[in-house]
């Protein structure tokens, strides 16, 4: 068979052990994207070094310290190519030794553990190099340890002939930060300490980003027929704690691959977009005339007056009638529940001269009329405005019909000034909370006083609209500037406090981190969680977590821990005296972020300092108690016992779930994908009815609500806002204008008519 041919997996099961074998095609496709997705983290990881190290020079507290990083970072610079291309190599020469191992001798493997890796390094940084590989690959294993899990056991099912194990899996994090340790001790002349800072960054920025890689691996293996399922029974609470081998011995079964669902089609239901509707008169005729076929079989309330045996009534006769009764009827409308007046005042009007014979009205009018009572029904029956809001609006059902009646153009022009004054009352009235007397609100006065000068005014001119609408789109737009202004401060307010919180979170999750396992000095777990842990939360908000000063005070704790454990060797105990005055002056420098009072920052230092000493001098000294966190040390860092589990607690399966719960939830992702700006009525826990806006979204899960003035009403979650909306405790109200929405209603619910 050519070289170049991929060898199948029956081949690779029939060749024999000593013959040299090929990839199977399957491996050469995972090592070529794994080899890709290598490449883009790594290059994203040295766009970060120069703005680290330029930080950490600027920081420098002396001129060689800052010589030390501009070297460095010119030295990176420089070979970062070479670099990238080695560590590649590296990588890709593991998965040549998986598939051809190199022989064992002495009957051991040839895969050294982290603590045997021969990496030519000078005396004295030896140690160093290996605390920071083996420490680095751990971490990382631990965040994806079954995915790492379920990739060996494929991969052994994969490869009969080879036991797969985080010694020879090229993928393991520890063969991934070998190959990077030994390109950068190839390529690289740069001196230890800003050796273990590019570590540092190698970890955070590939290592702990190595998740889509395995997804991948696992999915090609997955795709190709290798265990589409792991077995239960060899899933393990741990990697590393079961042969991977072991699955050779259970049969394989075809099994179908497991549905999973596609995240670009779990997407909301696209609302309807606003449009303005138009309605010309030969549309408005062939909609009435299949109303009026369908009868009451479409619950449409239709009159007629076409048939009555009067004579016809003219239309501007019929506009000068309903203008007598203009003021009478608005004064009746404005004392009782809002309703339709208009069939019943047409039909009394028709009858008032002679009500055996009352008039009829030409087919125009007839239609014109009947619509224009749907509208106000539909008005009525729109749950989203406030009744008192419906109540206003019925008040201009005479004006609004005599506009109809006058100007046939009146239904497709959008911007007649009758229909622009409808639309704005209800962009206004929709911010009214009803919880609250109306009376004193200048906004609500000025409809009041618009609605009742159009209803003793207006008769043909329509400017009386006009000045009208235009005396409260100013008003409105002076209440959206002052409220705009409230609703700026409220935002930066709470996104303050957002800040200050994740901060608080993040520095308390790092910290329990590196201190859940860990056995120490009660000073010491007390400096660290109850003055170290301001110093981190400072620094979050000051840098972030990709600043050179987060990358300085996080690795202190790092630091401080290795310092209080015993060491017999004598590189451990020449690390230890090296590293002593170091972590006592970035104590120092830190506690001047968190303590203003040099004399608290002096006592805090002299705690320290005697613990330190005392570890260093001889760790078994019994004037040290070393013990695990108690309760209240947890507690402070937000780990109580029943707290709930933050992402990088959770295991692959509970992550798994909790991604299926959150897409398969309607409510889960409107919430998620709701509008800043979207207006909604919320019933709060003691029955009250608020009308809010959604101002902010800050960091995707604290949503702030606030009034129409801008000032905070609510703050929830957005599992919280999720469930308030599925148990219709929150209610997205829809902001469309209202005279395009209740038309496009009105032609949607009677289209199947002409269908």
């Amino acid at each position: 068979m050519p070289s170049d041919t991929p060898i199948g997996h029956l081949e690779l099961v029939k060749g024999k052990s000593e013959k040299k074998l090929n990839s199977p095609g399957v491996l050469r496709h995972i090592e070529t994207e794994s080899l890709k997705s290598a490449r883009r983290l790594a290059e994203h990881m040295f766009s970060a070094t120069d703005d680290l190290f330029y930080e950490l020079s600027k920081r420098a507290s002396s001129n060689n310290e800052q010589n030390l990083y501009f070297e460095s970072m010119r030295e990176i610079r420089i070979k970062k190519e070479g670099l990238i291309g080695a560590f590649l190599q590296e990588l890709g020469a593991g998965f040549e030794n998986l598939v051809n191992p190199k022989p064992a001798t002495n009957g051991k493997s040839n895969e050294p553990g982290p603590e045997e890796v021969n990496l030519s390094i000078v005396e004295g940084d030896e140690l160093e190099i290996e605390l920071a590989l083996k420490n680095m690959s751990n971490r990382a294993r631990e965040s994806y340890k079954n995915e790492i899990y379920e990739l060996s056991i494929r991969l052994d099912h994969l490869l009969l002939q080879v036991s797969v194990n985080d010694k020879n899996n090229p993928l393991d994090p520890l063969q991934i930060a070998k190959a990077f340790v030994q390109a950068c001790l190839d390529k690289l002349n740069i001196s230890i300490k800003t050796r273990l800072i590019l570590f540092k960054l190698f970890e955070k920025h590939v290592l702990k980003q190595l998740g889509h890689i395995y997804s991948e691996a696992n999915q090609t293996l997955i795709e190709t027929g290798i265990l589409p399922k792991v077995p239960k029974s060899l899933i393990k609470s741990s990697a590393g704690t079961t042969d991977a081998a072991a699955v050779k011995e259970e049969p394989k079964k075809p099994q179908a691959k497991a549905h999973k669902p596609d995240q670009t089609q779990q997407t909301l239901p696209p609302e309807h977009p606003s449009r303005t509707i138009s309605l010309s008169p030969e549309a408005l005729a062939s909609l009435m005339s299949a109303i009026r076929g369908a009868g009451q079989s479409l619950g449409a309330n239709y009159y007629v007056y076409v048939d009555n045996p009067g004579p016809v009534l003219a239309a501007q006769d019929l506009a000068t009638i309903l203008t007598a009764k203009q003021p009478v009827v608005d004064h009746k409308i404005s004392r009782s529940a809002p309703k339709v007046v208009l069939r019943d005042l047409v039909n009394e009007l028709l009858t008032k001269n002679n009500p055996k014979t009352p008039n009829s009205l030409d087919q125009s009018e007839e239609d014109t009329i009947n619509l224009v009572a749907m509208f106000f029904d539909k008005v009525l029956e729109d749950p989203d405005l406030p009744l008192v809001v419906q109540s206003l609006i019925c008040r201009l059902q005479i004006p609004i019909l005599k506009v109809a009646l006058k100007d046939r153009s009146f239904l497709e022009d959008n911007d007649h000034p009758a229909r622009k004054l409808i639309n704005t009352i209800t962009r206004a009235g929709i911010q009214f909370d009803e919880s609250k007397p109306l009376e004193r609100d200048p906004l609500y006065r000025t409809i009041v006083d618009g609605i009742q000068t159009i209803n003793r005014q207006y008769s043909l001119d329509d400017s009386v609209f006009s000045i009208v609408e235009s005396e409260l789109d100013e008003l409105i737009r002076k209440e959206s500037r002052k409220s705009n202004i409230v609703e700026n401060r409220t935002t930066q307010t709470e996104m303050g406090k957002a800040k200050i919180r994740n901060a608080k979170a993040f520095a308390q999750s790092t910290l329990f981190e590196k201190l859940k396992d860990e056995k120490l000095p009660g000073t010491t777990s007390e400096f660290l969680i109850n003055t170290w842990l301001q110093v981190l939360v400072i620094t979050f908000i000051k840098e972030g977590k990709e600043g050179a000063l987060w990358v300085e005070n996080e690795q202190l704790v790092s630091d401080l821990i290795w310092l209080c454990k015993s060491h017999q060797d004598e590189r451990s105990k020449a690390r230890a005296q090296r590293l002593k005055p170091e972590i006592l002056n970035r104590i120092e420098k830190g506690l001047e972020l968190a303590i203003d009072n040099p004399e608290t920052r002096r006592v805090r230092i002299e705690e320290i300092e005697k613990t330190i000493a005392t570890l260093v001098a001889g760790q078994s000294a019994p004037s040290v108690e070393f013990r695990n966190l108690d309760s209240n040390q947890k507690e402070t860092l937000g780990k109580a016992e029943g707290a709930q589990k933050s992402w990088d607690e959770m295991t692959a399966l509970e992550r798994q779930q909790s991604q299926y719960e959150e897409l398969s939830s309607k409510f889960y992702l409107e919430a998620k994908n709701i509008a800043e700006g979207t207006w909604l009525e919320y019933q709060e826990e003691n029955g009250k009815i608020t009308r809010c806006k959604l101002s902010k979204k800050i960091d995707s899960d604290t949503y702030i609500f606030v009034n129409r003035f801008g000032f905070k009403t609510l703050e929830k979650s957005r599992r919280q806002f999720a469930y308030d909306m599925q148990f219709h405790k929150a209610k997205i109200l829809n902001s469309t204008p209202l005279f395009d929405r209740v038309l496009d209603g009105i032609m949607s619910h009677f289209q199947e008519v002409k269908a």
